[in-house]
């Protein structure tokens, strides 16, 4: 679910309206009215994973039923530059509407209140923009039930249970939901059910690449020989972690646990991972078209308390101009076979 970036922060006032010389992917640009005749655009902070693909997969479903044709690309590796190409050209296009997730706010956020200014409307899923950069925010489940979870999950199994050192291996220091998940995390830890686990560190790689997010953490443990557990709360860190300790034979010596991907985590689940969690991405895509109609169509402005209907379920919007599309789902052995995303 991450970032790079402050050395080209001066360069993104430019607006480019030309298509990105960049390599990046697009998906179902050749059919503007297939799904429905009003075109917005879905950019997630990078292509090629599971998680955006399947919230691609809901916007895009449900986007049909309500008129809209949710197209879909973005960069193939984590830069905010780059999608700074795509809400440019997404305008260009005469899309009516962008829905991102955001690899850095403060980058992304001019031509996010740009793209606005040209009548487009904003709406954010997964990582959020900066409030000027969007009418509302759709997460996939609350903040506060994510660290919860981790926490959870983490110190059950240490011994004792939940006491003892861990860190955070976390994306790119700039990505706002991993930024926002680890300060509840740090908060969390003040409650007396947690006082005694100690976070160690917070590992932010400098890619949101499995070999970074595997160097960074060889480097971590090597410097703090007395930690007892780990939380990713990011799956492709999470999931290269498990293959690390898997390929060194470190699983007995660690808790591993965080947010991953049930196809990438299901190898590690029968010796190195006791449980992760996540939430349902195709449903979060979902939820964001439906705010995204909502938008549109003038019925939604992110006014704490506005609700709006999306597949039989009434979402409301929460203080922040958020709205949160389910619960996080806990993966342990038994139930990751079968996990429906």
């Amino acid at each position: 679910m991450k970032n790079q970036r402050s050395v080209v922060k001066m360069a993104v006032g430019v607006v480019v309206m030309c298509a990105s010389i960049l390599p990046v992917a697009i998906v179902g640009a050749n059919s503007a009215t297939a799904a429905g005749s009003v075109k917005v655009f879905m950019i997630p902070k990078f292509t090629g994973i599971a998680p955006f693909t399947q919230a691609a997969a809901g916007c895009k479903s449900q986007g049909a039923k309500l008129g809209l044709n949710c197209l879909y690309g973005g960069p193939t590796t984590g830069s905010a530059v780059d999608q700074v190409n795509f809400i440019n050209n997404a305008v260009s296009a005469g899309d009516k509407g962008v829905l991102i997730s955001n690899d850095d706010a403060a980058t992304t956020n001019p031509a996010l209140v740009r793209a606005e200014k040209h009548g487009v409307k904003v709406v954010t899923f997964d990582s959020d923009a900066l409030p000027t950069g969007r009418t509302v925010y759709v997460e996939g489940t609350s903040t506060a039930s994510i660290a919860q979870t981790e926490l959870n999950m983490m110190g059950s199994q240490m011994k004792p249970a939940f006491t003892g050192k861990f860190i955070i291996l976390s994306a790119q220091a700039t990505d706002s939901n991993q930024v926002t998940w680890n300060k509840q995390v740090k908060a969390d830890l003040k409650l007396p059910k947690y006082s005694k686990l100690k976070l160690v560190s917070i590992i932010n790689p400098p890619s949101d690449t499995a070999a970074d997010a595997t160097s960074s953490l060889q480097a971590a443990l090597a410097s703090n020989p007395g930690i007892g557990g780990i939380i990713s709360p990011t799956t492709v860190a999470v999931a290269a972690a498990a293959q690390y300790l898997t390929t060194n034979k470190l699983c007995s010596k660690y808790v591993l646990t965080g947010l991953g991907d049930p196809n990438q985590m299901k190898p590690f689940m029968s010796h190195c991972v006791h449980s992760f969690a996540l939430w349902n991405f195709t449903l979060e895509g979902k939820v964001a078209a439906c705010a995204m109609s909502a938008v549109l169509s003038g019925k939604l402005t992110g006014k704490t308390g506005q609700s709006f209907m999306c597949a039989g379920t009434k979402e409301v919007v929460l203080p922040g101009q958020t709205v949160s599309a389910g619960n996080a789902q806990i993966f342990t052995k038994a139930n990751v076979a079968s996990a429906g995303f």
